[in-house]
């Protein structure tokens, strides 16, 4: 079978295509044909630097989507999403792969209103974004939520996941195309950074003069700082990326005076247990029609540096996706 191996870490990153031998069916464990993995931040980050025990060679790869085709649990055939935690992709060989070899407690069920592209942004950018805003904080009906970088994977994830929980989503992006992009995935109030003089003053304007109750961040960097003072006194700011940098500029005034707070998410360090219970209730809004992923780019194995570069670019309006 083929896959995308990672051979050395670094920048660049060696990478390329493999032939590697097709798993064997064993006890707790399914093999399944992947369709589609997701092309994102974390494989991204990995591949330039790695983390922790991450060692090359590796298949990288941490969320996608396949049938089964050997299982003890699954009916062969069954659509199933992949979520890689704290080890495929990271650890231990991923997804980026024709076939894999998973852990039965890592696959869950796909609801036919999905296709298998949008099935595998499900496991990491949904995931992140609908616990971002049950565990991390409570969000809650009426309230405002000011989302950076709200047209990328885990932006439209945060606008879909406000909405379905009866939040007002404020969407913050870069340019006009990408503010009609954010308008389409729902949110009722976009905010082009380039165009605003003082971010904190149109967001008070946007909510009642106020400001938002709460501020999901998967950019980082400079921006961090603007998001706390967009936000209400006792309000928080959840820091959830770092695609514009891992050094965040803040005002320590405007934390104390404003009582307010920084909260730091990271799916990865969630128990497995609260990962599965998610799971379902995602499902459920899934299967109403209140979650959607959007797919920017779907590339073949072959070209999976393109997706790569159409990540790194910002450009991109949603989830990339590697075809398998």
């Amino acid at each position: 079978m083929k896959a995308i191996v990672t051979r050395a870490f670094g920048l660049p990153p060696e990478m390329g295509i493999e032939e590697r031998e097709k798993p064997a069916a064993k006890p707790g464990y399914s093999v399944v044909k992947m369709r589609a993995a997701t092309i994102n931040q974390l494989s991204n980050f990995i591949r330039q630097e790695g983390i922790g025990g991450t060692k090359a060679p590796l298949i990288l790869g941490n969320e996608g989507a396949g049938t089964i085709e050997e299982s003890t649990l699954f009916a062969p055939g069954t659509k199933v999403g992949i979520y890689g935690g704290n080890t495929l992709g990271i650890v231990q060989d991923g997804l980026f792969s024709e076939w894999v070899l998973v852990e039965d407690r890592r696959l869950f069920t796909v609801p036919d209103v999905l296709d298998f592209d949008e099935a595998a942004t499900l496991s990491v950018n949904y995931l992140t974004a609908f616990r971002a805003m049950t565990k991390s904080v409570q969000v809650e009906k009426g309230q405002y939520v000011l989302i950076s970088g709200a047209t990328g994977s885990v932006g439209h994830a945060l606008v879909q996941v406000a909405l379905a929980l009866g939040a007002i989503p404020v969407a913050l992006v870069s340019t006009q195309a990408k503010a009609e992009s954010a308008r389409k995935a729902g949110a009722e109030k976009v905010i082009v950074i380039e165009e605003t003089q003082e971010l904190a003053t149109e967001v008070r304007q946007m909510t009642n003069g106020k400001g938002a109750d709460y501020a999901f961040d998967p950019v980082g960097g400079a921006l961090t700082g603007q998001l706390l003072q967009s936000v209400r006194a006792g309000g928080s700011a959840v820091s959830l990326g770092f695609t514009a940098g891992k050094s965040l500029a803040v005002d320590a005034f405007d934390i104390i005076a404003g009582e307010k707070t920084l909260v730091g998410y990271a799916l990865h360090a969630e128990k497995d247990d609260d990962i599965y219970s998610a799971l379902q209730d995602m499902m459920l809004l899934v299967e109403e029609g209140k979650l959607k992923p959007v797919i920017d780019t779907r590339v073949a194995m072959a070209d999976f540096e393109h997706g790569y570069q159409r990540l790194t670019s910002r450009q991109a309006i949603g989830s990339i996706v590697v075809q398998l």
